[in-house]
Parts: C-alpha cells; structure tokens; sequence
C-alpha cells in the first residue's frame, strides 16, 4: 500500500540551536512471514531547515506518514534522528497491556510493553533506542535539566503542568505496569531502552507532570513501559 501526500508545512522553532521543518513522505506497506507488518519511509518533497537545525519529518496534516499494522503515527526529525511522534499502540500476541485494561487507553497513550516484547515491535526500519540515542536527542532540545518540559505534549493529559512541546514529540503520560497493577497514567510517562542491566534490569527514561527534567532508571524488564521507536540510520 502507499500513500502519497505532498504537503510542506514549517513548525515553530525548537531552539535557537535547530528548527523543525515538516515533510511529509510516501509510505510503503508490506507483511513480513512473521505476521508483524514492515514498513518504508520514502520523501516526496524537499525539505529545509531553520536557524542551523536539521528538517523535521512529521506529518503537517491529519495524514501521518507512517504506517505499521493498519495504524498510522506521526514522525519528527530532530537533529540527526527520526522519531516516532507518537507512543506505539502495536498489539503485540504477548507481553503488552493497555492501562486498566481499557482499550480507549491504548489509543490515548500507546500501549505498555515488557522490555522483552519493546525490544521486538518496532517496524521494519525502525528500533528501540538505546541510552546512547536518547542522550542525543536530549542534548539537541538544550538538555536533561530542561528536555521533559520541551518533549512533553502540550496537554491536559499531563496534570498539573503540561510541556510545552516545541519540537513536535509529544510525549504523553501513560503510566506504567507492575505486577498486576497499573499507576501514575496522568503523571508519568516511562519510556524503555535497548540498553540492558544485567539479564533482569534495564534502563529507563522517564518525565514527570512536576518537574522540567528527562531522567534515566534502571527497572526490572517485567514492568510495562510505554515505547517510542527510532528510525535506523541511513
């Protein structure tokens, strides 16, 4: 399947550091023999950037321009990186939840996965970022101490105090999952790694509705975190 769509659209600065320019991009669609669908990603238009930043790719309209397993999900370019702009909502057969067990709250927020099944449903040409990678989107958004309040959505869904969202990544507080219980959806949002910590523990980064800050935590793979995916390197 492809879409093609050929829109241009200029977001607003992220940093006096970089800009985000939206492009929106052709997707191509097929099935892989494991029953995960794959997905490519190939431009339509040109692209440019503002104050020295490199070009976003995120959708300027309804239409995203991604497309894995019949859902569609925005995507952004910050700095070097491509980022989905949204948390996967990929229903994996094993190992990932919706809050409360409600459907609707897969929709709001994504769904929250086990760091065994976060590291396996990204789509084809896409993975789950290591330590490494989220270090380097942190440090082009101005850093840790202030890239929660830059990356997390512009939303009531954060309570008390929302973000403000420069750089379209929209960050939403999901919560997490715990040993049959589920806490903090409104307050948290729990994003997993790749990078493991022994044969049970991995790392973690995490925002919080209270403070301006990205921090990192190593948690037991059992837990269910939210996941966002990072396009491969070219």
């Amino acid at each position: 399947m492809k879409i093609r769509i050929a829109v241009l659209c200029v977001l607003p600065l992220c940093f006096a550091i970089m800009g985000c320019v939206t492009k929106v991009y052709q997707v191509e669609m097929s099935s892989s023999s494991t029953g995960v669908g794959t997905s490519s990603i190939v431009a339509t238009g040109s692209s440019s950037s503002t104050g020295g930043g490199t070009s976003v790719a995120s959708s300027g309209t309804p239409g995203t321009p991604l497309v894995y397993s019949g859902q569609t999900y925005k995507t952004v370019i910050i700095g070097s990186q491509t980022w989905m702009a949204e948390n996967l909502n990929y229903a994996a057969t094993a190992g990932s939840r919706c809050y409360d067990g409600i459907a609707t709250n897969c929709t709001t927020y994504g769904r929250l996965y086990d760091y065994a099944t976060a590291k396996t449903v990204c789509p084809s040409g896409w993975h789950l970022p290591d330590t490494t990678e989220w270090n380097v989107l942190e440090a082009k958004v101005g850093g840790t101490t202030t890239a929660g309040t830059k990356l997390k959505a512009n939303s009531t869904l954060w309570n008390p105090n929302r973000g403000t969202d420069n750089c379209e990544f929209s960050a939403l507080p999901g919560g997490y999952y715990y040993s049959g219980s589920f806490n903090m959806v409104g307050i948290y949002a729990n994003f997993w790694t790749a990078t493991a910590n022994g044969s049970s523990n991995a790392w973690n980064r995490y925002m919080t509705s209270f403070l301006p800050r990205v921090d990192s935590n190593v948690s037991l793979q059992t837990y269910g975190f939210s996941v966002r995916c990072l396009q491969d390197s070219i």
